[in-house]
């Protein structure tokens, strides 16, 4: 389904580029028709070759910035959910007392990330309140460990905190990410620079209408396609190639192994 979706949009931006490239072709062929000179099509090709070439690589690079983007907010999500799994194991490491519930806490957050804060990512910054909970939870936990079991547990229950940090921290980046946009001002040039780049097209002149609209619509096909793309990757937790929660429902599994010895 996210499939078709993404196919479905991609066509939608790549008909509305194409459809823009015909109506400035048609209507400036029939315009400068009678107003072209010997000189004409030198200069404008010259003016037009300088302008794609600018464009082109102002939109690669908002490609490239766009999918690096993406890409560390894929990595990060990963990250987060693969660290779940040795901060599980190492309750295992802990007494029964300490153990037992946090292993309990993990689980619990772990599936609250899945259900409650997954369908809101991008809507607030906060996240799930009933995650945010559960991560307290754990040192909630600590604090009302007697002395006895904080002693016996020491050099284990300080790697379980620094473990939770830095899955805390994946946490806040993910919400960051997932709140985050392109800033508009590169959506200005982005579609700006593709408009004035199809617009300067209409104003060559050919004889005859087909190879200058067959240049312009193949020209307008691939802005407008990664114009798609862009679009899709600027919201990495939205929209048809959304990141999933997949790697923290395979923590899940995981957590099920080690509780069976694994």
């Amino acid at each position: 389904m996210a499939i078709l979706e993404a196919i479905a949009l991609a066509l939608l931006f790549v008909f509305l580029a194409m459809a823009f490239a015909t109506i400035c072709v048609l209507t400036g062929h029939r315009l400068i028709r009678s107003h072209v000179s010997s000189s004409h099509n030198v200069v404008m090709t010259a003016l037009f070759g300088s302008a794609s070439v600018v464009y082109a690589v102002l939109l690669g690079f908002l490609v490239v910035v766009v999918w690096e983007s993406y890409d560390s907010a894929h990595q990060n999500v990963a990250q987060e959910a693969a660290t779940l799994v040795p901060l599980y194991r190492l309750t295992y490491g802990m007494t029964l007392q300490s153990g037992k519930p946090l292993r309990g806490m993990i689980r619990n957050y772990t599936e609250a990330l899945i259900s409650d804060e997954w369908p809101m990512l991008g809507t607030t910054r906060t996240g799930s309140r009933n995650a945010r909970r559960l991560i307290g939870d754990m040192d909630r936990h600590f604090a009302l460990l007697d002395s006895t079991s904080k002693a016996a547990d020491a050099q284990v229950n300080t790697e379980f905190l620094r473990t939770k940090s830095s899955i805390v921290a994946a946490r806040n980046q993910r919400l960051l990410e997932a709140s985050d946009s392109i800033p508009w001002v590169m959506w200005l040039g982005a579609i700006g620079g593709g408009v004035l780049t199809t617009f300067m097209s209409a104003l060559l002149y050919m004889t005859r209408l087909w190879p200058q609209l067959l240049m312009s619509l193949l020209i307008a096909a691939l802005t407008g396609l990664l114009l798609f793309i862009m679009a899709v990757l600027s919201r990495p937790f939205s929209g048809p190639l959304a990141i999933g929660p997949e790697y923290f429902t395979e923590a899940l599994q995981v957590m099920d192994d080690v509780d069976r010895g694994y």
